[in-house]
């Protein structure tokens, strides 16, 4: 096994693992008269393999347009673009919907945690790119 594919494999896996365990605490996420709790389930399993499907879709759309011609068209590179946002766009919700287990007291404090989180991942996910795109171009 090639280090590239090894590499390949540990992402594919790690990504599912991640979408998975997200769409399961979600699901799992409850409220009670004492504040929030987890209540597992068959739901929470289900919530878990939609999720790690969905993390393996991700990478695998990925991957075929890294090393396919012909899912690397235009066409091909609108949709994984439109689901990246997508997903985007869920994470950015899974945030908000955790918001409403906070206590209205400090929920605006919650809020500007939750929005310079963002922006910190997302700085660190540019930083990362561009690093990338410069010992690519070595």
């Amino acid at each position: 096994m090639d280090t590239r594919s090894g590499w390949s494999r540990f992402a594919r896996v790690g990504v599912a693992l991640s979408f998975g365990f997200m769409a399961g605490s979600l699901q799992a996420l409850t409220r009670d008269a004492v504040g929030m709790r987890f209540q597992l389930g068959a739901w929470t399993v289900i919530a878990f393999l939609v999720g790690a499907a969905l993390g393996w879709f991700y990478w695998d759309m990925a991957m075929r347009m890294n090393t396919d011609a012909e899912h690397s068209s235009p066409r091909a590179r609108r949709r994984f673009i439109s689901f990246t946002l997508l997903l985007f766009v869920g994470a950015f919700a899974s945030y908000l919907y955790r918001l409403r287990f906070a206590p209205s007291s400090s929920s605006g404090e919650v809020a500007q945690g939750v929005v310079l989180a963002f922006l910190v991942v997302g700085g660190l996910a540019v930083l990362m790119w561009r690093i990338v795109r410069f010992l690519e171009g070595k």
